[in-house]
């Protein structure tokens, strides 16, 4: 049996995964892992939750100790160890620790370094404190800060997944939230008709968005923080954190002569194995594969991070697998509103070549008659050549995840928007809809290949709405209608539709919507078996309102 030494470089998700696995996989290698920071293993995910109090503990967080980990898994784990040098001709490592350097030889290794955070271009910004959500060393500062300071003001600088999950941490410590985010909306990973809901709960919270806005200066004084705008608007602040994105941690394997991708991560084959066989990468510094576009990517969270870890500790003690690549499936929630995506965007797939093309659809995620429902939009990708589906964004109640998760699925396997439509989910009413939001997604892609859905989407149709002699019928009730509706609609219910004919122009397309589009397609099917030129427009008038909006 393979007697080798293996020694990790990093913990957490990647590291701690790889020990395990190779421990697993061979019980008489000698595994060591060199931790920087002082906890090997812990929630990084779970951060923002333990200072929001919703994970009251703060052990909770701690997956495993150094003993713990060591014991379970036999294992020698060193806290506060930073590794400094890879030598790879005499196979050793070079480690601070508290009394100096020390010198460690290997037989094969593992690089699990993560990420390091991206400080942007700021005046000013090299000179002040401010705080991240990375380590456990980071929400100790944190906590101490918010005890001791009583802070009554926060500006978070970037947008994105820890940005928002920083926002909703800070409102449930009473803070005042401000966020400066430099693409024009929040969660710029996302689409922005999907990310609306998140932005519009956050506003309905007092968050404050500066949108499209970049800080150009910071100044600190008193325990003050004055962010100056690129316009010169100011924010004066209690309390700053820096969420503007990671990259790769990746000096000590260049410096190493190991190999770098295209995208700056550390470049490996499908084993985790980089250009000396010897040594593996795993986690936030390696180079990913995109399963649907081929094309090499970063995606900087735990659970490609856990799964790269398996292989590299698999094959690095003597056994074989192999990581596929990702599907880019991640999702972040505020308070009750959840976004969630996997795959490809629609832009992400024309860069890559396909044929691509989406549909919307809106639907509650259990049967409206049971009480508690609420909606999930959702903006479905397809192949027109293939008709294999390519991705999905979406947003709405927590059951979002469980649809996006099940799109993740048949990207992996490879369905087609044909397949959605038949796919036999399990249903009661409290759990779901007979015809389930996937389904219906399905029908309306699937109705849209064939030519038979007749849909317009909702930002083709308001470029059109600058016609002013546009028709355009909504068909919802009459109450509906009086509550809010497109500007120089006609009001027709769908029920009533047969017996109005004479109301609507033959010689001229017509535009027909109700609340989220399957009154509007019934309409719309209608008045074509009629001779009509009609289109629904395709998540009704709720996907209107998102578009209106950005």
């Amino acid at each position: 049996m393979n007697r080798d030494k293996l020694i990790i470089i990093g913990g957490v998700a990647a590291g701690a995964s790889a020990a395990a696995k190779a421990r697993r996989t061979n019980e008489y290698l000698e595994i060591k892992i060199f931790e920087k920071n002082g906890y090997v293993s812990y929630a990084n995910c779970g951060l923002p939750y333990y200072i929001s109090g919703k994970i009251n503990k703060r052990k909770n967080l701690l997956l495993h100790t150094p003993k713990t980990l060591g014991r379970r898994f036999k294992a020698d784990i060193l806290v506060n160890h930073e590794v400094l040098q890879i030598n790879t001709k005499k196979k050793v490592v070079y480690v601070k620790n508290e009394e100096g350097v020390i010198e460690e030889s290997f037989d094969k290794l593992i690089i699990a370094t993560g990420s390091k955070p991206v400080v942007p271009n700021i005046e000013g910004i090299e000179n002040i404190p401010y705080f991240q959500m990375r380590t456990v060393e980071d929400v100790d500062a944190i906590k101490r800060f918010l005890e001791e300071k009583k802070p009554e003001t926060v500006a978070i600088i970037g947008g994105g997944y820890i940005g928002v999950e920083v926002a909703e941490a800070m409102l449930h410590c009473s803070l005042k939230v401000n966020i400066i985010e430099i693409a024009p909306h929040i969660l710029p990973g996302y689409s922005p008709e999907i990310a609306f809901e998140v932005e519009e709960r956050m506003r309905k919270e007092g968050v404050k968005l500066f949108c499209g806005r970049k800080v150009k200066k910071i100044v600190f004084s008193s325990g003050k923080y004055r962010l100056f705008l690129d316009d010169d608007e100011f924010i004066d602040v209690d309390m700053l954190f820096l969420a503007t994105g990671v990259k790769p941690n990746v000096e000590i394997a260049q410096n190493a002569g190991i190999e770098l991708g295209e995208t700056g991560g550390i470049l490996t084959n499908s084993y985790m194995q980089t250009n000396y066989d010897y040594i593996f990468a795993a986690g936030d510094a390696v180079e990913k594969v995109h399963i649907i576009s081929g094309k090499k990517v970063l995606f900087p969270l735990a659970g490609p991070a856990n799964r790269e870890g398996r292989v590299a500790g698999c094959n690095a003690a003597g056994g074989v697998l192999e990581n596929p690549g990702i599907l880019g499936t991640s999702v972040v929630g505020f308070f009750d509103k959840v976004v969630a995506k996997t795959g490809l965007s629609y832009k992400e797939a024309l860069n890559a070549g396909f044929d691509a093309d989406y549909v919307y659809t809106e639907d509650p995620d259990h049967a409206e008659y049971y009480p508690g429902y609420k909606y999930i939009y959702m903006k479905t990708i397809f192949d027109k050549k293939t008709k294999k589906v390519l991705g999905v964004e979406a947003s709405g109640s927590y059951d979002t995840v469980r649809k996006v998760d099940v799109i993740a699925t048949a990207l992996y396997g490879g369905l087609t928007i044909y397949d959605l439509e038949n796919i036999d989910f399990s249903y009661a009413p409290p759990f779901g809809s007979a015809r389930d939001n996937i389904n219906k997604a399905g029908f309306v892609a699937a109705n849209q290949d064939r030519g038979e859905g007749y849909g317009i989407k909702p930002d083709h149709f308001l470029d059109l709405m600058k016609d002013s002699s546009l028709q355009v019928i909504d068909v919802r009730t009459k109450l509906e209608y009086n509550l809010y509706r497109i500007d120089n609609a006609k009001n027709i219910y769908v029920n009533e539709l047969r017996d109005r004919l004479d109301e609507i122009d033959r010689e001229r397309p017509v535009y027909l919507y109700c609340a989220v589009g399957f009154r509007g397609y019934l309409a719309t099917r209608f008045l074509r078996n009629l001779g009509y030129e009609a289109y629904n427009i395709l998540g009704g008038i709720e996907s209107v309102k998102r578009f209106k909006t950005l």
